[in-house]
């Protein structure tokens, strides 16, 4: 049986190799997210490691406790930082130590412990929950597709299994070997597809490394976490058997007086088309329904895998867009009095293409309630500069957090404004409100604010205390060597903000959202479209004696292509509309979600998104047809009208 099964899976090399791809792809989808959940979870740990390096902080006197159990302790005063051999024994242990000495006061590592699993509501338990449900709905798509493949490949060996029968082969020696063809191709694609997803998630960390290396705090490596590692196995295993299996079942059906029977012949039915090809198109496609609901599946799959992930990407840069303010300028300095006039010079030495120097002080001011269009309390903080006009700033642009919800709020705060008495006792009488913003000052809208700009006389006379700005625009790089060169040269103290480079950081993992969407629906959708591929091709050979018959009758090969035409539009739309309430479904649940977080200002369903992924279904099933058929030109008519008879 074992070499029955191996010699098929070299006679038919082109449906082994598709079943083969399919497996190696969703292996490297699977195994790709665990490594990935497995290497960030090493640099947190190694993060975590570089700043508090121990398992437990005990506050009392344990001299002379030192034993086996303890790797390493260390003291500061009275207190005592010690790691254990096993870091899962770590309550364990220090609750026998605390039994023995006196322990005042006891700090577990908790961010560190939690990493590990050890405790209540930990971070591992948070991972692997997170990448369970990722790997099921994953696994859930990949089924389906992977089911198709050895559907199909059994489909093309019905004539072979229903001489077996005929030679008294039983159903149970049958199954055994289809069975072992699956589990070879299952062994070999998931060993192939565990070293491809090593070296494409090589390519994922230096990437990530170059795109986020600061913000990670130290590089991301290459990490194997058994049990992240383990749970797309488990999954990857279990899609396998499933695949190979449940197509078995269909063994019991063939019989063997079926090996006799000519190809069927197109019922007499009448679809009240007036067009005949498109009347014998849907004739075919009635009669050919069962043949075609595996392409249906994959179409389903395709539509509804594009339109979530699509739409899960836009919902995420929306928010990223909306909620995190990038100011107009690259680079934002602060001095102290006696090194304001320095600032000009600095901006000079990095070619400001756009600049804004001034002075500010910060006070506080009681406003009645009646001025406001919108009250938030009476006391206002009052941000002071010498940018000259006596004006306020009407306007809030704030983002704020409501019961967990971010809100984003624009609006004019106040009816009107005369004047305004500071805490310091100061009134300044004849203020304006405006709508015109300085540069620089778009992300400084928020709450309980008011923006004042003074002429340089009363600027001089309310704060006799102030510190020098400069929001600059500039083409320079490496802005941050450039701004210590040049304080070091001219010895004065400046602290800066780099918005170049957060705005680099909000860019880059941007394109990292993008990217791994891409990927992750890349691979699917290849896996989907080998799939296709290899029904269709399966579906035209068994038809090449009707399309033979057709072509002898006076049927040229452009109606032929306009009824494959018409079935792959017939087969797309009933996909679609399968698919339509699924993928409605799914955005409204993405939608309220977010909802739950942050205010969404995008429509719940994409009526573009899904017609764009109907019109490439339908586009790739019928490539895949008219490919397929062509094939058949090779062969002459006499070969295409004779039979497959053994």
């Amino acid at each position: 049986m074992i070499s029955l099964s191996l010699s098929y899976l070299k006679k038919n090399k082109k449906q082994t190799f598709t079943i083969l791809v399919g497996i190696i792809l969703a292996s490297v989808l699977l195994f790709s997210v665990g490594i990935l959940f497995s290497s960030f979870r090493e640099c947190l740990i190694t993060n975590i490691l570089k700043t508090n390096d121990y398992h437990v902080k005990i506050k009392g006197d344990l001299l002379g406790i030192y034993n086996d159990d303890i790797l390493s302790l260390k003291t500061e005063g009275d207190e005592y930082f010690i790691k254990f051999n096993n870091i899962y024994d770590t309550y364990g242990m220090t609750e026998k130590i605390c039994s023995k000495v006196t322990c005042e006061k006891t700090v577990y590592n908790v961010k560190l412990l939690s990493l590990y699993g050890i405790g209540d509501n930990n971070y591992l338990d948070l991972l692997k929950e997170l990448l369970i449900g990722f790997t099921i709905i994953l696994s859930v798509m990949v089924f389906f597709i992977i089911y198709n493949s050895f559907q199909i490949s059994l489909t093309k060996k019905k004539r072979d299994i229903i001489l077996f029968k005929a030679i008294g082969i039983s159903n149970g020696q049958l199954y055994k070997v289809f069975l072992f063809e699956g589990i070879v191709c299952g062994n070999v694609g998931l060993v192939l597809g565990f070293g491809l997803s090593l070296l494409f998630n090589i390519g994922v960390i230096n990437l990530i490394n170059n795109l986020f290396n600061e913000f990670l705090g130290g590089s991301l490596k290459l990490s194997l976490y058994m049990p992240f590692v383990l749970i797309p196995f488990i999954f990857m295993t279990l899609i396998i058997l499933f695949s190979a299996a449940l197509p078995l079942f269909k063994i019991k059906k063939y019989k063997v007086m079926e090996l006799f029977r000519e190809n069927e012949f197109v019922e007499n039915k009448n679809y009240h088309f007036k067009n005949f090809v498109l009347n014998y198109a849907y004739i075919n496609y009635a009669r050919s329904r069962r043949k075609y609901r595996s392409l249906i599946i994959c179409v389903f799959i395709i539509i509804i895998l594009f339109n979530s992930f699509m739409r899960l990407t836009d919902y995420t840069l929306k928010i990223i867009h909306e909620y995190i303010n990038i100011p107009k300028y690259d680079i934002a300095l602060t001095s102290n009095m006696s090194n304001y006039n320095k600032l000009n010079g600095l901006a000079s030495y990095l070619q400001a293409d756009k600049k804004n120097i001034f002075r500010s002080c910060t006070k506080y001011s009681t406003i009645p309630k009646e001025n406001y269009n919108q009250g938030f309390g009476n006391m206002v903080e009052v941000f002071i500069t010498d940018l000259g006009g006596n004006e306020v700033i009407n306007l809030v642009n704030d983002t704020l957090v409501d019961n967990k919800k971010m809100i984003k709020e624009k609006y004019r705060p106040f009816k009107s404004l005369d004047s305004i008495t500071l805490d310091s006792g100061e009134k300044i009488d004849d203020i304006t409100l405006t709508d015109k913003i300085p540069f620089g000052f778009d992300n400084m809208f928020i709450k309980n604010r008011v923006i004042l700009n003074l002429n340089e006389d009363k600027f001089n006379k309310v704060c006799s205390v102030f510190s020098g700005n400069a929001l600059i625009k500039t083409d320079e790089t490496k802005l941050d060597n450039l701004i210590l060169k040049y304080v070091k040269k001219n010895d004065f103290e400046v602290s800066y903000t780099n918005v170049k480079k957060a705005y680099e950081l909000v860019n880059n993992f941007t394109l990292l959202i993008k990217l791994f969407m891409v990927l992750c629906m890349g691979i699917i959708i290849l896996i989907s479209i080998l799939t296709i591929f290899n029904i269709i091709s399966a579906n035209i050979k068994m038809r090449k004696r009707e399309f033979a018959s057709l072509k002898a009758i006076g049927f040229i090969n452009f109606k032929i292509n306009f009824c494959l035409l018409f079935e792959s539009f017939i087969i797309s739309l009933k996909g679609v509309l399968y698919a339509f309430p699924f993928v409605l479904l799914i955005s409204n649940g993405l939608y309220k979600n977010l909802e739950m977080y942050f205010t969404v200002n995008m429509p719940i369903f994409s009526y573009d998104l899904f017609v764009l992924s109907f019109m490439c279904c339908f586009l790739l099933i019928f490539i895949c047809m008219f490919l397929s058929h062509l094939n058949l030109y090779r062969n002459s008519l006499i070969l295409n009208i004779k039979g497959d008879n053994i």
